[in-house]
């Protein structure tokens, strides 16, 4: 099968299987509605994997520059220039499509099952919620594989709307409803950039397709040839990062990613592991060569990064809440992602959004498993000693929780290191000591969550008899994807190219050169300084022994002296509260921006009641009230007087014609 096909299968099947959903699901499917997505899904899956295979075996004879394939011609540009509907089929596209297909797939199943009450009977909505998630997964894959920065804004654009649909789910929940509508106007105000970032990409360079914007920027020149001036491209990369921070919920657009815990346990996973978050962390790397261009975009890139996660992992230190501290780990995790970036390791910051989607969705769901059997409670204070009775979702809960810590071995240790590495190697160092000292932060919250929630004596909530294991539909996902979280980062290691132990502290393998032509251009500098320290294995030891250290404090803490953690809570007193509270800015943005544009939203409806409808009323009551005051004489009905009226009009125009005459 040629890419072109596979390029358009890949994006229609799940949203085929959506249509097919909204047409007859509701009449005749009904509960059955999840087969129709979960075969598009999954054949996207395979088509996917058609495709990878396919650019891997071209990747060394075809330049990847003229992967681009164009399906129609879409909008006269005018000067016999189009705006094309094409396609961008190349290693990156190949990586982010199999991981955002498998985690969805993985998602859909899973949902079969936890959209059910305790005796199997679909929940209301249960069609929709499926038609939904379809939109989603259609939205996602024409992203990633949009060959232009217009297809792009349009992926773009129906991902926002698709999540705003899946978090406002339970619609008829006050906190749903402006959970979603909040996640809906954050990420307006990103997209507000975004959109200008594109528009001046147009007139710098006079086209929007990939290939052509990124030869341009190589040569430095714009679309007459001149020079391309280093304001004008940080400007633009500065701009696209705009959108990125709101997709990918950076500082300070990152306060809609937490409530978006509204919607229902599947969405969480599939927002928060490997799609719409990594949007942003997908459109940086693919957009390499705009960023590295310009060492502004650069420095803020990698600083906002590290600024948010660490900024998240200390809000979770103090969050109760199981999906909210795994929210606040996911936007850590994406601030490594986009310290990557900013290093320009983008190869590893893609390596890391890869490792990242498997174990961080493995935890959404056995949250989500928590959750049901919970009767829908998730505060880790109202329950305790979970493994007796749920087996399965504490193993694989487990495993994921270790590769999150970045426990040697597993998949996070591989990538999150890769990053550290860059960063420490490159003239923004300090970055990776922020790293390392977050890592040691994760490591502490994710263990604090999973030996309260999990060991000791087992503590249920009120009206829960025992705990109990989810059924298959929702298991056999946690385990497939647990699998994941331990092997996916060996595609980044060289097995056989070096003896002995130290192989397996080697992190350049195939992973990063399938996808080095992509970024060949774009990280030429940042990967020498890489190979320098990679020389040197004693980072890895060390953030291994940060792992192990976190890991033994919260076991220390959390079960043999249990007691400390309240008295340091009490010692550090407004620290600890600035932590609880998520520093405020929730609050700081109700002060400084929600209460004055609500009351200037009040003063303009005030000036629009009052003001404008009432010159309009005078407008329209001086006729009203000349009418009035004529209407008498219309409803005398005395023949004479209207003769006399007549009489008295047709005098007064011969007059004045005479005397003009």
């Amino acid at each position: 099968m040629e890419l072109k096909t596979l390029a358009i299968w890949i994006p229609l099947l799940p949203l085929i299987g959506a249509a097919l959903v909204g047409l007859i699901g509701l009449r005749w499917l009904k509960d059955r509605s999840h087969w129709l997505v979960l075969i598009g899904v999954g054949l996207s899956l395979v088509f996917a994997l058609l495709l990878f295979q396919q650019v891997r075996q071209d990747a060394a004879d075809v330049d990847l520059s003229a992967a681009s394939i164009v399906l129609y011609e879409w909008i006269d540009a005018g000067e016999g220039s189009w705006l094309n509907v094409s396609v961008r089929t190349d290693p990156l596209t190949c990586v982010m499509l199999f991981t955002v297909l498998s985690v969805s797939l993985m998602v859909v199943v899973y949902s079969v099952g936890y959209m059910r009450d305790h005796h199997g009977h679909a929940e209301r909505g249960y069609e929709r919620f499926f038609a939904f998630l379809g939109l989603f997964v259609f939205s996602m894959c024409m992203l990633v594989l949009a060959g232009n920065f217009l297809l792009l804004y349009l992926g773009w654009e129906l991902v926002g709307l698709s999540s705003y649909l899946l978090i406002g789910f339970y619609y008829e929940k006050p906190s749903a409803a402006a959970a979603a509508k909040k996640a809906f106007l954050v990420n307006r105000i990103g997209d507000f950039g975004f959109g200008l970032g594109i528009f001046l990409i147009y007139l710098t360079f006079g086209t929007l397709d990939y290939a052509a914007v990124f030869s341009m920027v190589e040569a430095g020149a714009d679309a007459t040839g001149e020079v391309l001036s280093t304001g004008r491209i940080t400007t633009i990369a500065l701009l696209l990062f705009c959108g990125a921070m709101g997709k990918s919920a950076q500082l300070p657009l990152h306060v809609w990613l937490p409530d978006a815990m509204e919607g229902p346990t599947p969405v969480s996973a599939l927002i928060h592991a490997a799609t719409m978050v990594t949007a942003g962390v997908y459109m940086v790397a693919r957009c390499c060569v705009i960023f590295a261009a310009s060492p502004v975009a650069m420095w803020i890139v990698g600083s906002i990064g590290a600024a948010t996660a660490l900024f998240a992992a200390t809000i979770a230190l103090t969050q109760f809440d199981m999906k909210r501290i795994l929210a606040y780990s996911t936007l850590s995790q994406l601030g490594y992602m986009f310290l990557g970036l900013g290093v320009g390791a983008f190869d590893s910051a893609i390596f890391h959004l890869y490792t990242h989607a498997f174990f961080k969705a493995c935890l959404f769901l056995g949250a989500g498993s928590v959750m049901h059997a919970m009767a829908g409670e998730i505060d880790i204070r109202r329950f305790s000693g979970l493994k007796r009775g749920m087996p399965i979702t504490y193993w694989t809960f487990l495993i994921a929780g270790l590769a999150l810590a970045g426990f040697p071995l597993l998949s996070a240790f591989w990538s999150k290191d890769e990053i550290i590495h860059a960063a420490l190697a490159g003239p923004m160092w300090w970055l990776g000591w922020i790293g390392l000292l977050t890592a040691l932060l994760t490591a502490f919250y994710t263990f604090r969550m999973i030996f309260v929630a999990f060991h000791g004596e087992e503590r249920l909530p009120k009206g829960v008899e025992h705990a109990h294991e989810s059924g298959r539909w929702m298991t056999v996902p946690l385990m497939v994807l647990a699998v994941g979280a331990v092997f996916a980062g060996y595609v980044g290691v060289t097995l056989f190219e070096t003896s002995g132990f130290l192989w397996l502290f080697e992190p350049e393998g195939a992973f990063h050169e399938f996808l080095a032509p992509v970024f060949a251009e774009a990280v030429a500098a940042p990967v020498a300084h890489e190979a320098e320290a990679h020389g040197s294995h004693w980072l890895m030891w060390l953030s291994a022994g940060l792992a192990a250290f976190g890991i033994y404090t919260a076991w220390f803490f959390y079960r043999r002296r249990p007691t400390i953690p309240m008295a340091i809570a009490l010692a550090s007193g407004s620290i600890y509260r600035l932590f609880y509270n998520k520093y405020y800015v929730d609050e700081l943005y109700e002060l400084a921006l929600v209460r004055p544009l609500r009351r200037f939203g009040d003063f303009c409806h005030g000036v629009d009641r009052f003001v404008i409808n009432g010159i309009l009323w005078i407008v329209a009551g001086v006729p009203k009230a000349i009418g009035f005051g004529l209407k008498g004489w219309q409803q005398q009905g005395a023949l004479q007087g209207y003769a006399l009226g007549m009489l008295i009009g047709l005098l007064v125009i011969v007059w004045w014609v005479l005397t003009n005459a």
